[in-house]
């Protein structure tokens, strides 16, 4: 082979496959990882060294478990020193010299790797262990390329310096023949070899599929890089762009600022020159009078030099004249204040620190969400909430569109909270249809935009029979409904009815009414014993009142300040515990009839604003968080507006109040005042006890309905949309 030959092969081969990237060298003894990469052994051995023993790839940085035996037992890059090999071979390939070092080789044996002379290749040929070696001229070895050269000889076994045949399918390693007889034998159980061409036909079927794959993740990867590119391109010339807007825009607000600045000094030109006329006019007439009373002065002076009879002839005049200019004394004010000021507009100024524009890496509809409910009630104002993420937004860039059933469409303005979150109010929604809200920034849409709303229908939605009479119910965070019913259990149904399990807490254990708390737990009145707190599995955390309560009803927690009320139906009060202490910190209330007095107290929640809602055995109270007696909210009576043995009150997001009552279920505003009956008089609602918000959007509510027809009972719970 030729020298130049050889000089363009390494140009090909040795930057890519036979340089060590740790020392940057040829590679000494190359030692292959699993992700490819190969290293000189020594180089490796250094670099794990230095890695505190542990075995990272020093190009791709991926971690192997070191193999039992040492780097020395990683597998070999066969091609590389196949590479290797054939390099070595060059030079005594390109001399030619026979073997036996006297005469000019003719042929090359492929299985010694010896160049032979005529006379050393007949000998060889006699040699019954090399007779049948396969010969190559030197004629044809110089025009062979240097991977025809490397092929001409395959690795051998390290064991037994022949040539794979076989390759063992559960090693996954080519062996010798004598391997496949003794260390991979089938006979073992754990090995199964075949013909190494079997192998290798099934290893060019793979490698086709998988080389397709490659090519096809290469393309992609291909168009992602083109895209990527595009993408760097796009980046900087919208940079340019931007900056070229910038000063645009700041040249615009300049120049407009330039004109008013020349605009406020032409006005302050003209009020300078009205005010300077009026001062001027003023100027010339003092002048003048100052003149005119001098001379009056001199003529004065020059008679009293005269002798008596000749001044007395004038002197009437001169002193006439002189009181005359005398009384003009009073024009001597300036008839203007000689001022001209400039008013700073500094509000103008703070804003145009802030309001000259922003800057973004997205674009504002990509910085937007659109949050809101699907489904709303008449009458109900729906609120849709627009979530800001990175980037400045305002609100002059956003457009909402609310499109009626009919087709017609509104636009809405959207409004800003105090805690600067957007929202688009989109009025009252009084037909049972399906209404459609769009919102954009600068012209796009953002995300979950366009948003579907249904309005549903009012009244009795669902009703869940249940076989056990019902004390009370809350609602928990999956959807779904606990219903208690003075036992150990607590009955868990989906809000479609479907039943689903039960929490089954301590025998001695009896659940009156419930609270549920937002970390999961689960606030009871244990029946005329105290209030305890279980968890979803039925431990109970915490027993609060023992000894001060003797007939706990409804419960609420305030886990903001950590406490928990109860109402006691025996004792008529409300008392408040430190939930973590669980000691008594006020007693709200006293016993009897009068207003800020309690009677068979029932059940208690807080409002909003955190006062407390206190419901007896006809009316419904409020007092002040600490316990000061407010107003009477709702009276005793049988009309609507009024209660009968009431059981159960809660209040929604709005501060509207919902009562359960003899037959009725009713909804007060926050004053008190009578809004409706939720229920009609066919929905069953006989003796109602607790109450639990299902939803705000819609408004929905469940009552445990407890129905006594004709001496037998049926218990059921009853979903309201309101």
């Amino acid at each position: 082979m030729a020298t130049s030959e050889l000089n363009q092969f390494l140009e090909n081969v040795d930057e890519k496959i036979l340089e060590c990237t740790i020392c940057f060298k040829r590679l000494q003894n190359p030692k292959s990882l699993n992700c490819l990469h190969t290293f000189c052994l020594a180089c490796l051995e250094d670099w794990v060294r230095k890695e505190k023993g542990k075995l990272t790839c020093p190009t791709c940085s991926k971690s192997y478990p070191l193999p039992e035996g040492g780097l020395q037992k990683l597998s070999p890059n066969t091609i590389s020193n196949n590479l290797l090999e054939t390099i070595e071979q060059f030079s005594e390939i390109n001399q030619m010299k026979c073997i036996c070092g006297k005469r000019q080789a003719k042929y090359y044996c492929q299985e010694c790797r010896h160049c032979l002379c005529y006379t050393c290749s007949d000998h060889h040929k006699i040699l019954p262990m090399s007779a049948k070696h396969k010969l190559h001229s030197v004629e044809e070895v110089q025009s062979m390329t240097p991977l025809q050269i490397a092929s001409l000889h395959p690795p051998l076994c390290s064991l037994h310096n022949e040539p794979f045949k076989f390759f063992c399918c559960i090693c996954n390693v080519p062996i010798c023949m004598h391997c496949a007889i003794t260390d991979h034998s089938v006979g073992e159980g754990n090995h199964k070899p075949i013909s190494i061409s079997k192998a290798f036909q099934t290893f060019k079927e793979t490698s086709a599929t998988l080389e397709e794959a490659a090519n096809e993740c290469k393309n992609k990867l291909q168009d992602g890089l083109k895209a990527v590119i595009q993408i760097a391109t796009d980046l900087e010339q919208n940079k340019n762009s931007c900056l070229r807007d910038i000063d645009n825009h700041v040249q615009v607000m300049v120049k407009k600022m330039k004109e008013n600045g020349d605009q406020i000094k032409n006005e302050v030109e003209t009020i300078y020159k009205r005010k300077k006329k009026v001062l001027d006019v003023q100027i010339e007439e003092l002048k003048t009078t100052i003149f005119d009373i001098n001379t009056k002065l001199s003529f004065l002076n020059q008679l009293l030099k005269c002798d008596e009879a000749t001044a007395m002839q004038s002197s009437e005049t001169v002193i006439t004249a002189l009181k005359v200019r005398t009384n003009v004394l009073s024009k001597a004010k300036p008839n203007d204040n000689g001022q001209i000021k400039f008013f700073k507009n500094k509000q103008q100024i703070t804003s145009l620190q802030c309001d000259i524009g922003y800057v973004s890496h997205m674009r504002a509809a990509d910085c937007l969400t659109l949050k809101g409910e699907e489904f709303v009630t008449p009458g109900q104002t729906i609120v849709k909430i627009i979530k800001t993420d990175e980037c400045k937004i305002h609100a002059n860039q956003l457009k909402a569109t609310w499109t009626q059933p009919a087709g017609e469409t509104n636009i809405t303005r959207v409004q800003k909270d105090e805690k600067g979150d957007y929202f688009v109010t989109l009025g009252k929604c009084t037909s049972l249809c399906i209404y459609k809200l769009d919102v954009s920034a600068d012209g796009e849409p953002i995300k979950q935009s366009p948003l579907t709303i249904r309005v549903q229908k009012e009244g009795l939605v669902n009703t869940i029979q249940i076989n056990k009479v019902i004390c009370d119910l809350v609602r928990c965070k999956d959807d779904c409904l606990l219903v208690s019913n003075v036992s150990n259990e607590i009955h868990k149904f989906k809000l479609s009815g479907e039943y689903i399990g039960k929490i089954t807490l301590p025998k001695v254990v009896r659940v009156y009414r419930m609270y549920k708390m937002k970390n999961g737990n689960i606030a009871f009145s244990d029946y005329n014993v105290c209030i305890r707190i279980c968890n979803m599995h039925g431990q109970v955390i915490k027993s609060i009142g023992q000894g001060v309560l003797k007939f706990p009803q409804g419960t609420y927690v305030d886990e903001a300040s950590n406490f928990i009320y109860v109402a006691d139906w025996c004792i008529d009060y409300v008392y408040m515990f430190d939930i973590d202490s669980g000691k008594m910190i006020k007693k709200i209330g006293s016993r009897g009839y009068e207003k800020g007095q309690m009677n068979l107290v029932c059940d208690m929640t807080l409002t909003n604003q955190g006062h407390i809602l206190v419901l007896d055995s006809g009316r419904l109270q409020l007092f002040h968080k600490w316990g000061r007696f407010m107003k009477v909210l709702v009276k005793e009576g049988v009309k609507n507006g009024e209660l009968t043995d009431p059981r159960g009150v809660v209040v929604d997001e709005d501060d509207n109040i919902i009562i359960s009552s003899h037959h009725k279920l009713q909804l007060f505003n926050r004053d008190g005042n009578f809004i409706k009956r939720i229920d009609e008089e066919e929905d069953g609602i006989n003796s109602p006890w607790g109450l639990s918000i299902i939803s705000y959007l819609p408004r929905r509510v469940a009552v445990a309905n407890n129905v006594v027809e004709s001496q037998h009972e049926r218990q059921n719970i009853k979903i309201f949309n309101y």
